[in-house]
């Protein structure tokens, strides 16, 4: 250990006289830091944390390929491992101190790019600070190592350049430090897993902008850790302490056996799209995070107020602060000024009742109406419309709970999905009607995730219970009866006003899609917090509509 710590204390030394090493590792990434942060507007919202990502990995990249992978080909060139070779010392202690020593002077300058980011450009510090250092030291270590391989299997300075710089290219433009490879086109797209830096960038992305931590990146972590071994140990088996000693070209074949991990995690993320995914929805927050002052137009408030002229600051996806008449100089709220003059500003749109598994037009045979991409292009087609919230009031629950992820974590852009799950009803009741236009082989699967047909209050509860924990937003009942020539069974009040006291326990609302004016009574009596429909068949007497307004329940006409 004595050896280890004293090799470390001379590198550091050594490193710290030598003007240049400071140079490139303090002042240089500064001039990447300050351009970066004016090319993409780093005072708007999220891109200082995308600023921060590109910087840090353009310096770990150079500690790495060119702070260990060239200054040890210099060494050996200069003679001063050959002065080594006389002590008792093996070459893993060399391989170890250069690469402990970048990490720690490397740790100074991610501190400093932190410091000026949050007092030139208000980046809050990540609450998972320790997190993100971590990794951060993580990948500074492994990129070493990857620099000593190259020193190792190299026979001159000029053959280490040779083999660094289509290394630092390649990772420079595929990995997305200076190309968001979400730009890239798909077969790109899968060429960037596997390439060491693409792990580092959204490894770092993910904790500054997602508040993970080390764990959440345990592949990325793992592969970085098991390269920092694998280098270290091919370094150490190819380590030459004179520069006359000579390597076969076959040699630098070495490389490739370190970037192993990342081939393999490569191959697994080709396929699952996992890190790409993640890419995505980290470069739709990057956007979303962006501040607007939508200025001189007219805005429908929603609580009866219009305001002829005025402006609307939205800032991280949501409206901060409105203004009637003049408004601060855009520049002075670190927004971008959108110039709205005769136009009118409206707050998004919310649809409390759609089925997005019914595709809204009439098919002779039904079964051609299951369009399975249907659904991602409605919430798609709704957001497009202005629609930015919608409520699933009665669709499979599987197949919603699935599309709710897709969009809520960012990965699709479109309307946000509130989902109420399957409908409970009766036996036959409304609701188990559709299962008859499917298949027969089809029909218990789409009962099971459209329809709940409690057979007593215990087993109501217990259903709501069940939904509950998958995280459903609501709870639907139906009561109706249907209509002359076309007539089901009614749910049973005392079996549904079980689930309305189960689903209230569980702070979920309860919708009841009604028929006639009875049906609404009786919603009212179990205590629904919306009515869907009303009646179709009678008008609703003025005493319901009145205990509907004492209950502040609300009616969904659904016109």
């Amino acid at each position: 250990m004595k050896a280890y710590l004293a090799l470390m204390r001379i590198d550091l030394k050594l490193a710290l006289r030598n003007k240049a090493v400071l140079f490139f590792n303090y002042f240089f990434p500064l001039i990447f830091f300050f351009v970066f942060a004016q090319l993409f507007d780093a005072k708007q919202g999220a891109a200082i944390n995308q600023v921060v990502t590109m910087v840090l990995a353009l310096g770990i990249l150079g500690n790495g390929l060119y702070g260990a992978g060239m200054r040890a080909v210099m060494d050996r060139e200069a003679n001063v491992l050959r002065r080594y070779k006389v002590t008792p010392i093996s070459p893993v202690p060399l391989l170890v101190a250069s690469i402990a020593t970048g990490m720690l002077l490397f740790l100074p300058a991610v501190l400093l790019t932190l410091f000026l980011a949050n007092r030139f450009y208000g980046m809050l510090l990540p609450h998972n600070l320790v997190s993100f250092l971590l990794f951060v030291a993580v990948g500074a270590i492994a990129f070493r190592a990857i620099g000593l391989i190259v020193a190792a299997v190299v026979n001159s300075s000029q053959e280490s350049n040779l083999l660094i710089q289509p290394l630092y290219m390649g990772m420079l433009f595929l990995s997305g430090i200076t190309i968001p490879i979400t730009l890239f086109p798909t077969w790109l797209q899968g060429v960037t897993q596997f390439i060491p830096a693409t792990y580092l960038m959204t490894g770092m992305a993910g904790i500054l902008q997602h508040g993970e931590t080390i764990l959440h990146n345990w592949q990325a972590t793992l592969a970085l850790l098991i390269t920092t071994a694998v280098g270290t140990f091919i370094a150490a088996k190819l380590f030459r302490w004179e520069k006359e000693e000579k390597l076969r070209p076959s040699a630098k074949l070495w490389v490739l056996v370190a970037l192993l991990p990342f081939i393999i995690l490569g191959s697994y993320q080709a396929w699952s799209r996992e890190d790409l995914t993640k890419a995505k929805i980290l470069a739709r927050e990057t956007k979303r995070g962006r501040s607007w002052l939508i200025q001189n137009a007219r805005i429908f408030v929603g609580d009866g107020r219009v305001i002829e002229s005025g402006s609307v600051l939205v800032r991280g996806g949501k409206i901060d602060q409105i203004f009637e008449g003049a408004a601060p100089d855009a520049k002075s709220l670190n927004a971008e000024a959108i110039e709205a003059a005769g136009k009118t500003v409206l707050p998004g749109l919310i649809d409390m009742h759609v089925h997005l598994g019914a595709t809204g037009g009439f098919y002779e045979d039904m079964s051609k109406s299951l369009d399975p991409e249907g659904p991602e292009r409605e919430l798609e087609a709704y957001l497009y419309s202005g629609v930015t919230a919608v409520r699933s009031a009665g669709d499979s629950l599987d197949s919603m709970l699935k599309l709710q992820r897709l969009f809520g974590s960012g990965e699709k852009l479109g309307a946000e999905l509130f989902l109420c799950g399957p409908l409970f009803t009766a036996e036959g009741g409304h609701g188990t009607e559709y299962a008859k236009f499917m298949p027969e082989m089809m029909r218990a699967s789409f009962n099971a995730g459209f329809v709940r047909t409690p057979q007593s209050a215990g087993e109501a509860r217990k259903q709501v219970d069940e939904l509950a924990t998958k995280r459903v937003n609501a709870i639907k009942g139906v009561l109706e009866a249907g209509v002359p020539g076309y007539q089901f069974p009614r749910m049973n009040v005392d079996i549904l006003a079980a689930v309305v006291a189960e689903a209230h326990a569980k702070n979920l609302p309860v919708a009841i899609h009604t028929g006639n004016a009875a049906d609404v009574a009786d919603a009212v009596k179990v205590g629904a917090d919306s009515v869907e429909h009303g009646s179709l068949l009678d008008e609703i007497p003025d005493e319901t509509i009145a205990a509907m307004k004492e209950k502040d329940i609300a009616l969904d006409p659904t016109l």
